[in-house]
């Protein structure tokens, strides 16, 4: 394996752990707890303030003022993420926490590692890169875009169409247990209901 595969695969390792930590945020703790309605609303609008830096770089050649209006969106999107953690320090059990953590740490190191492979990507030569690892580089931003959608897609679709979110706090205490293991009668209501 020649260097540039070695690093294309370390800049890779901030998407691997932060999917990882996702997914387990999501399948495991969001499942066990619920997601009451803020939070079937606000996770997807997380989703968007990574997607729209992504787009950039997926849409646009690197060039310094695209470069800045990027810096400027993962900031953005680095703050972002954080705004419920006031109601998860109420919501959330310490392991959860730690799980936001290590996504809270993984969110700036993803950008990261975005930029460098959107340099890589159009001017490997910057980087002291081979220009044939361009197209590998090309794909692995294509298809983080396309994770990112299809996650999107799904927290929209779960947690407020399969699993609609009740109007309102008392109209969610009122609800019947779902059959899931996992039911909470604070989180968002299931269609089936």
């Amino acid at each position: 394996m020649n260097r540039d595969y070695i690093i294309l695969s370390l800049t890779a390792f901030p998407f691997v752990i932060q999917a990882l930590a996702l997914a387990f945020d999501e399948f495991v703790f969001h499942r066990r707890r619920g997601l009451p309605r803020w939070e079937c609303a606000g996770h997807p609008l997380d989703t968007v303030s990574v997607i729209v830096p992504l787009a950039l770089v997926v849409f646009l050649p690197f060039a310094e003022p695209a470069l800045f209006l990027f810096v400027f969106l993962a900031l953005f999107s680095c703050f972002f993420v954080t705004k419920d953690e006031w109601v998860h320090a109420r919501e959330c059990d310490p392991a959860e926490h730690w799980l936001h953590s290590v996504l809270f740490i993984c969110h700036p190191l993803v950008f990261g590692a975005t930029a460098i492979l959107w340099i890589w990507r159009d001017a490997p030569q910057a980087l002291k890169l081979d220009a044939g690892t361009v197209p590998a580089v090309a794909r692995a931003l294509n298809f983080q875009f396309m994770i990112l959608i299809i996650f999107f897609l799904y927290q929209i679709i779960y947690w407020n169409i399969v699993r609609r979110p009740a109007f309102d706090s008392a109209a969610r205490l009122k609800l019947p247990a779902t059959k899931s293991e996992f039911a909470d009668p604070q989180s968002c209501a299931s269609a089936t209901e």
